[in-house]
């Protein structure tokens, strides 16, 4: 796959180059739309000038990790004859780049439409003479990017929207190395998705064309190249399963139980203990306030059924089970979530030591995103692992992955809950990371301590990193306002702490292009006590690729603390405030 520079921002881009006004694209979408609901919903909104604007006047375009948006008639959201459209464009470029006899695979998620969407993409990429298989059933995502792999597939395709809001879809695009898809390819894709001819239920292959992969197949497979076995602690032991502590998982209503069920017993590692009633794919989400675990509240059911049966560890899938959370009680017994760095860090200094194994000519790798915390690249720094940050985004992750074939793959991650232990998948993969938790888990039970007592030894080690994120939900065009009133007016103080720097990430110096302001903080002020002269605060601020919201990422570095509990709560409480500083900024006037 080429490589390229700049981060895809998720958006809807303005339909104006195609002659037909949104009007008549309208009527001609109308007449091939072949789901009776979205039809329905434009004979009841085509009146509605502004309606039609909104459904008909943009397109798609592929953000961060494919393209989402609500699900709804027209080019500017998610629906069946937009995935034709997108499917279509994609195998065009697979046949123009040679890699059409190599065929496609397809999968989706549970839900509503995802199926439907998924066998017409199949079908319309068969009847392109491209050999296309699709996972029968829902299935998480990582067993499509793993399928991608086991077939040496020109690319996948896999319709979920992940763990975006309940009323959302999507459309993730792999190519040929394993990855999803990255500029300069997904501009030539969306460049190929002509709205002048839309394709028709004529234009599609009969099932029967369409490959069958059966999923409990898949899910073996996938358990066969991603779990690994016999893991050993740090001490060169085997890790005993019987050390493991009982846990409580919840796939939140997602497509994740039956896999995570098999890597487990794969594994040697006792079931856990699942949320019945958050078991089975439902892709309505009910009950669930929000199907993302990063959301207050998502894990509540999880927390009360450890309560109930006295379990003091929470796993949890996102819906198509490509992201992990976990949670522990804190020293006061309150559940604590392990944020996305605490959690990677907690998972890296896990599977350095698992790569310990004296094959020192070879060389270990690792990537995270730059808006993510520090503290992974000073552990392995301190390991000897060679660690690069990367773009947002695990397509972008993964490239050190491939850019470095001769060295072995440690671990990548982003804050946001994803993380790749295993290049059996090039992709973000909550199922194999839940296997790796709950080994870590029982080596700190077998020396007699939990995940938060090891993150206050490796504070003690390389300098406790304290991190944070908030997001402001708005319209993009708040968004976009506000990113350009902060460029063209930066601010000199934040929550009265003077900026020292700031690195616009569209400029000519930066490290690589993408929509993001980057700025540092002196956090000392006259006559304060508390302040630090050492602390380092690091704040960046983008659009989210794959939501209308505004993304905040903060981390306050604290190099030699000497009480890491007491400096934990104060470096807190600094982030607390600068991110309620920062959030206004997003707030519509």
């Amino acid at each position: 796959m080429e490589h390229g520079s700049q981060s895809g921002k998720q958006n809807a881009e303005p339909a104006g180059k195609y002659t037909m006004t949104p009007a008549e694209l309208l009527d001609s979408w109308l007449e091939i739309d072949p789901d009776p609901v979205t039809r329905r919903a434009i004979e009841a909104e085509r009146h509605r000038s502004e309606w039609v604007q909104a459904q008909f006047g943009s397109l798609l375009r592929f953000g961060t990790a494919g393209m989402r948006a609500p699900a709804g008639p027209g080019p500017a959201r998610m629906n069946r004859v937009m995935v034709r459209i997108a499917a279509r464009a994609v195998g065009a470029e697979l046949i123009a780049a040679g890699f059409g006899s190599r065929g496609a695979v397809v999968g989706f998620d549970a839900r509503p439409g995802s199926a439907d969407m998924a066998f017409d993409a199949a079908r319309l990429l068969a009847a392109m003479g491209i050999p296309t298989a699709i996972i029968d059933g829902p299935a998480p995502t990582p067993l499509l990017a793993r399928q991608l792999l086991a077939r040496s597939a020109g690319a996948g395709l896999m319709v979920t929207a992940s763990h975006n809001p309940r009323d959302d879809n999507g459309l993730k695009v792999y190519w040929a190395d394993g990855t999803q898809i990255r500029p300069p390819l997904d501009r030539r894709i969306e460049a190929r998705m002509d709205l002048s001819s839309l394709p028709t239920g004529r234009e599609l292959a009969a099932r029967h064309d369409v490959e069958s992969l059966d999923v409990r197949s898949v899910i073996a497979e996938y358990v066969g190249a991603a779990v690994r076995r016999p893991v050993f602690g740090a001490d060169g032991q085997p890790v005993d399963p019987n050390d493991v502590p009982p846990i409580v998982y919840t796939a939140l209503c997602g497509v994740g139980s039956q896999t995570l069920s098999h890597a487990f017993a794969t594994a040697g590692l006792p079931p856990p203990i699942y949320v019945a009633h958050q078991r089975h794919p439902d892709g309505t989400f009910p009950g669930l306030p929000f199907p993302n675990p990063e959301e207050p509240g998502t894990l509540g059911d999880a927390m009360a059924l450890a309560e109930d049966h006295d379990v003091n560890l929470v796993l949890a899938n996102d819906p198509d089970a490509d992201r992990l959370a976990v949670a522990v009680p804190d020293r006061d017994g309150a559940w604590h979530r392990l944020n996305g760095d605490e959690l990677g860090v907690l998972l890296c200094d896990w599977l350095i030591g698992l790569h310990d194994d004296g094959r020192a000519a070879q060389p270990l790798v690792s990537a995270s995103s730059v808006v993510s915390g520090r503290m992974v690249e000073a552990l392995c720094a301190a390991r000897g692992v060679a660690h690069h940050r990367t773009l947002t985004g695990f397509k972008w992750i993964m490239e050190p992955r491939l850019a470095h074939p001769g060295a072995r793959w440690v671990f990548g991650y982003e804050e946001a809950l994803g993380y790749s232990v295993t290049d059996a998948v090039l992709d973000k993969d909550g199922i194999s990371a839940a296997v790796e938790f709950a080994r870590l888990a029982g080596a700190l039970a077998a020396r007699g301590i939990g995940p938060l007592e090891r993150l206050d030894e490796l504070a003690a080690e390389v300098g406790l990193h304290v991190t944070g994120a908030a997001s402001v939900r708005a319209n993009t065009a708040v968004i976009a306002a506000a990113m350009a009133s902060l460029r063209a007016d930066p601010p000199r103080t934040i929550a009265e702490y003077p900026v020292t720097k700031i690195t616009d990430w569209l400029g000519p110096d930066a490290p690589h292009l993408a929509d993001l302001v980057e700025l540092e903080l002196a956090p000392t002020s006259a006559g304060s006590p508390d302040d630090d002269p050492e602390t380092q605060v690091r704040i960046c601020i983008r659009p989210s690729g794959t939501e209308p919201k505004a993304k905040i990422y903060l981390e306050t570095v604290s190099p030699n603390p000497d009480d890491v509990r007491a400096e934990r709560r104060r470096l807190q409480a600094l982030l607390d405030a600068i991110a309620g500083a920062v959030s206004v900024w997003f707030e519509p006037a």
